[in-house]
């Protein structure tokens, strides 16, 4: 719809209302004028009825009709004006137009109907005799108190008609005129209301290009020029919000591009809303060239299109490693951590990618682990000897040499406990390389089968402190994992669990699926962990009770290595424990879909 100036909405508006002013007033005058007019003419041919009353009734009763007719003549001439005289049977005996022996029977006439009762009688109607319109008023002709017939005086209306359209002239020039005045002056009124507003349009418009240093000047009403005021106050306000908001993005932009770093922000379609230098650096690609591009043609890694894709569909922060140019010598490694751009109103609106070059700490932990590894390999070697030649002393020591049986023991329970360590690292060390190199297999396989040959391995270990390890698991519940690995995994909780549980306890295992997530629960009645424990307990070599850990037969690996296997399998591993209330580990994979 096309929207019209105020000028031309308020303007017609008065234009309409004065007409219909005049209008009214004109058909009221008129119509004032008319009764006045005729109520005047009416009293004039009644005052002219009554004159000739006396006369008239003086014929009448001498029934002189001639007589009658020749003062009709005589009359109606000299007063321009027409005289009829008719008897009660409603028979003219006497006009001053026509013969009164041609006119028809006026007994049926409704001023004559109404004079012949005794009252004064008018009407206005077309006169056939005359063929024009005439005003009538008709008296009774009153004898002895008796009505013997009726005066009726008459006179075209024509001549009514006449004064009037005069009157309707003189009075249609004097309202042109007033209504030109007021016309004019309504033209004046609406303009100084619509002109300020048009001045603040024209200052709003400037605003709104940008320009903050003009005001806007408007004189005339209080409410208007209150009006102006607040308008220059409110962009006064706005031009040092927006300095304000220029500054903070300036210095948001400094803080930004000096990050080391990587920041990438897109839409929703994955289009590149803004990337900082460093980002450009560690992607290789010009970061205003990027600007606006899909993330996919900018970068052309399908993993960091996937990462993106992610975080834009979860409410939670996402995070992953991208391998960019994939030739050994040129290999260059990003830890990413993505999560979702929203506008005020908490609506999501794109993405923000935080990039980390940790290929050099990947290189230092590569190095690490192969150091472990190849340590671990060359201390199991002479390990597995020393534990060898300790079991053959031990079994052929005389039973008089306790010293030597003792000291024998101690060093075979301190090989046992090295040995184990080894075993860990080498078990930790191999599903890190295997899950970086995506090594391992899954397939889909029964949760419970996994879990009850997981079980039946600790039986014995459990039976022996009369535990028992109950089972509750969907017959139906299958999962991409790697079972003899997974297996492993929940081996370890259930070996904590029976270490740590009172004798004649229950561990619970129980399984649930959801929509979208397996959860696995490994639940024992130990004496529970202290809160402050809880963050480190996946931590190498982290043990809240070394004396009790040693004494127990733990290396300190279990946990990392229940970590590392869940984590191989895309799931998460979390444990929620209370002092004296036990200790609840519960393993989420994602869902065979």
């Amino acid at each position: 719809m096309r929207n019209t100036k105020l000028f031309w909405q308020l303007f017609p508006i008065q234009i309409l209302i004065l007409l219909g002013v005049v209008i009214l007033i004109s058909w009221n005058s008129s119509t004032a004028l008319n009764e006045f007019l005729v109520a005047q003419k009416i009293e004039g041919l009644t005052a002219r009825a009554h004159l000739l009353h006396p006369r008239v009734v003086e014929l009448l009763g001498a029934h002189n009709f001639r007589g009658i007719e020749e003062l009709c003549r005589n009359a109606g001439r000299l007063a321009d004006t027409r005289i009829t005289v008719i008897d009660l049977d409603g028979r003219v005996i006497g006009d001053s137009v026509r013969d009164p022996e041609i006119m028809d029977n006026h007994r049926h006439r409704p001023e004559i109907v109404t004079a012949l009762v005794g009252k004064t009688g008018t009407a206005q109607r077309y006169s056939t005799t005359t063929n024009q319109i005439m005003l009538y008023v008709a008296i009774p002709l009153i004898v002895d108190h008796e009505t013997k017939g009726v005066l009726r005086t008459a006179i075209p209306s024509v001549s009514l008609d006449r004064t009037l359209d005069s009157l309707f002239n003189k009075i249609g020039f004097i309202l042109l005129i007033v209504t030109g005045i007021a016309g004019y002056l309504s033209l004046l009124a609406v303009r100084r209301v619509s002109q300020p507003l048009e001045k603040m349009t024209e200052g709003a418009l400037r605003f709104a290009a940008g320009d903050f240093s003009s005001r806007i000047v408007v004189s005339g009403a209080e409410e208007v020029v209150s009006l102006a005021q607040a308008m220059n106050r409110m962009v006064t306000l706005l031009n040092e919000r927006l300095q304000e908001a220029v500054n903070r993005r300036n210095e948001l932009d400094t803080v930004v591009s000096s990050m080391l770093e990587g920041v990438i922000a897109v839409d929703l379609d994955a289009n590149v809303l803004y990337m900082n230098d460093s980002a450009a650096r560690q992607l290789d690609v010009s970061r205003f060239e990027a600007k606006g591009g899909n993330i996919l043609e900018v970068v052309r890694n399908i993993d960091l299109l996937r990462l993106i894709q992610k975080t834009l569909k979860m409410n939670e922060p996402v995070e992953g490693t991208i391998v960019f140019n994939r030739s050994r010598e040129e290999e260059r490694i990003l830890q990413m951590h993505g999560a979702q751009l929203t506008d005020a109103d908490n609506k999501r609106i794109g993405a923000l990618i935080v990039c980390n070059d940790v290929t050099r700490l990947l290189r230092l932990e590569n190095l690490r682990r192969d150091f472990v590894a190849n340590v671990s390999h060359e201390l199991k070697t002479p390990i597995t000897s020393i534990k060898g030649y300790v079991e053959t002393l031990l079994q052929e020591v005389e039973e008089n040499q306790p010293h030597i049986r003792e000291f024998l023991g101690i060093i075979l329970k301190h090989s046992n406990r090295l040995h184990a360590i080894v075993d860990d690292l080498l078990s930790l060390s191999r599903i890190e390389q295997e899950s970086r190199r995506e090594e391992i297999r899954l397939q889909e396989t029964s949760i419970k089968e996994t879990l009850a040959e997981a079980i039946e391995t600790f039986a014995t270990k459990a039976a022996d402190k009369m535990i028992e390890i109950s089972l509750s698991c969907p017959n139906d519940l299958i999962a991409q994992i790697n079972s003899p690995l997974f297996e492993q995994g929940i081996g370890n909780l259930l070996d904590n669990a029976i270490k740590y549980s009172r004798a004649k306890s229950t561990v619970r295992v129980e399984a649930t699926s959801s929509i979208e997530q397996i959860i696995i629960k490994v639940i024992d009645n130990g004496p529970g962990i202290p809160e402050n424990h809880l963050s480190r307990l996946f931590e190498r070599f982290y043990v809240i009770d070394k004396a009790r850990s040693r004494k127990m037969g733990g290396t300190g690996l279990g946990l990392a290595i229940v970590k590392h296997i869940v984590q191989a399998h895309g799931g998460q591993v979390t444990v929620t424990s209370k002092s004296g209330r036990g200790t609840i580990f519960t393993i989420i994979l994602p869902k065979t879909k």
